[in-house]
């Protein structure tokens, strides 16, 4: 992955640099204090990601932003600033993280990976789907055209209703679920407006791609013709249900299943009407992903074991069936110093969450565990 850093203070420059220099995958193709300069070498280069920050002098990092986004919507804008109140902002223009200074390594690290699993799905997909549209859901809402460009939204609203159609996989939903739940709190004949404003919105912006009569309107409901469009939670629950059982024949298939889901259904957008399919998803992600993570272990592919075994603690960092696998895991890897760590960590964790201790099972397993690494 090729980034660039766009700062005036030299310092952050710098240590941008050696943050990012640490992480395998990742190459600084470029350094910039002005947001010209970052501009003329965008014009020439391909990019796949830059880190901005906000307030610059000449041209601010929201003014470069908006900018980049229109010319090369398939670059990630990551903005790096001292100042919160700008993030509503920041992601009007379709910004793909939002980082307050000072930075963390571990932040950093979050974002980048995310970033490069992105990448890795959008490409894969390309190569493995015919459609016309892609939408990803798992960890918030990116629209994508047939060659990977990002398809601007005009509005959140407009985001919404489209989450709104997709989370009803293709069923009508009547105008006035819609009204309710989209466009709550507003007056009948007020959220009646807001909804013809934003089919026509949401319809045009799919125009250019062949795709506006996805939108279907008939009866007073509403639905998203599927046809032509990829959805990654509708193919990641189609590829879960699938794989019953985990062994030689189609552990590739589950390895691929599981890089489908790189955070929550629709990521951090609150959408109250969405809670229950958020959580249905990812109970079914955190379940799978305990049961490849074992299968993993018990093949003794120690480093994809523990990778997913790291993001199911993300989540979750109190299940005691997660915990006991990374012991298990650091514990062939001879790797006593993370098997203490995680230990005392989960004590700590535990005690501070729930006032309680780690259960005999849990106890006897690291002093197992522990004994046969002295």
């Amino acid at each position: 992955m090729k980034v660039i850093i766009v700062d005036d203070e030299k310092s952050t420059l710098l240590i941008m640099k050696k943050m990012i220099s640490k992480i395998p995958g990742v190459e600084i193709v470029g350094a910039f204090q002005r947001a010209k300069d970052a501009y003329s070498f965008l014009r020439e280069n391909k990019v796949d990601m830059m880190f901005v920050d906000i307030s610059m002098p000449e041209e601010s990092g929201l003014e470069l932003g908006r900018r980049m986004m229109s010319e090369m919507p398939g670059m990630d804008l990551v903005y790096v600033t001292s100042y919160k109140e700008y993030a509503l902002e920041a992601f009007s223009v379709h910004a793909f993280d939002y980082i307050v200074k000072p930075i963390s390594q571990v932040r950093l690290e979050s974002t980048i990976k995310r970033a490069m699993e992105k990448h890795f799905r959008i490409q894969a997909n390309r190569i493995e789907s015919n459609a016309k549209l892609f939408i990803y859901c798992l960890g918030g809402l990116d629209v994508r055209s047939m060659d990977g460009g990002i398809v601007q939204l005009s509005s959140s609203k407009s985001a919404e209703f489209l989450s709104f159609l997709l989370m009803h996989r293709g069923r009508f939903v009547s105008k006035w679920s819609v009204m309710e739940e989209v466009f709550r709190g507003m007056t009948p004949q007020n959220a009646e407006t807001y909804l013809n404003t934003t089919t026509y919105k949401l319809r045009k912006a799919l125009e250019p791609y062949g795709m506006k009569g996805a939108i279907i309107s008939s009866n007073e409901s509403y639905t998203i013709e599927r046809k032509d469009i990829y959805i990654d939670f509708i193919d990641f629950e189609n590829r879960i249900n699938s794989l019953v059982t985990i062994n030689e024949f189609n552990l590739e298939d589950a390895l691929k299943a599981e890089k489908l889901y790189i955070g929550e259904l629709y990521g951090d957008k609150g959408y109250y009407w969405s809670l229950h399919e958020k959580e249905r998803i990812s109970e079914l992600y955190f379940s799978f992903g305990k049961k490849l993570a074992s299968y993993l272990l018990d093949i003794q592919r120690l480093a994809q074991s523990l990778q997913i075994l790291r993001k199911l603690t993300r989540r979750n960092e109190l299940d005691e069936e997660v915990i006991c696998l990374l012991l298990k895991v650091y514990a062939f890897q001879r790797d006593k110093s993370a098997l203490l760590k995680q230990y005392d960590r989960y004590v700590k964790v535990l005690s501070r969450e729930m006032g309680v201790a780690p259960s005999k099972n849990v106890i006897q397993l690291y002093n197992s565990l522990r004994e046969n690494l002295e």
